[in-house]
């Protein structure tokens, strides 16, 4: 959830600066927390499930996520044009962000 929840704070960021100055330290943070997230994603599958068919279970994983890296672009494209520009458009995803990250804090039965 910190990882996920930094993403989006980052992102956040993103939309609310305007200088080169404090933009370069605010997409070198959404930068690590997305290489953090990486390697998290990386250890799940091991943590949960143990390493029998790690791959199976780790390409089950990854499907939904290459799924929306495809698609993120143009749905980033898509909200900045709804929105009217890039910096509400990234307001408008770090509070997807955020809510995605809260959804971690729930257990299924």
């Amino acid at each position: 959830m910190l990882i996920l929840t930094a993403t989006a704070l980052t992102i956040a960021l993103l939309g609310f600066l305007t200088p080169a100055t404090l933009l370069i330290p605010a997409a070198i943070g959404a930068g690590m927390a997305r290489g953090l997230l990486t390697l998290a994603q990386a250890t799940a599958v091991s943590d949960h499930w143990g390493t029998a068919h790690y791959g199976r279970l780790t390409g089950i994983l990854s499907a939904p996520i290459t799924v929306s890296v495809a698609l993120a672009s143009w749905a980033g494209a898509a909200i900045a044009t709804v929105t009217g520009g890039y910096g509400s458009a990234f307001l408008v995803i770090a509070v997807i962000g955020i809510a995605g990250a809260t959804f971690t804090l729930v257990r299924a039965p």
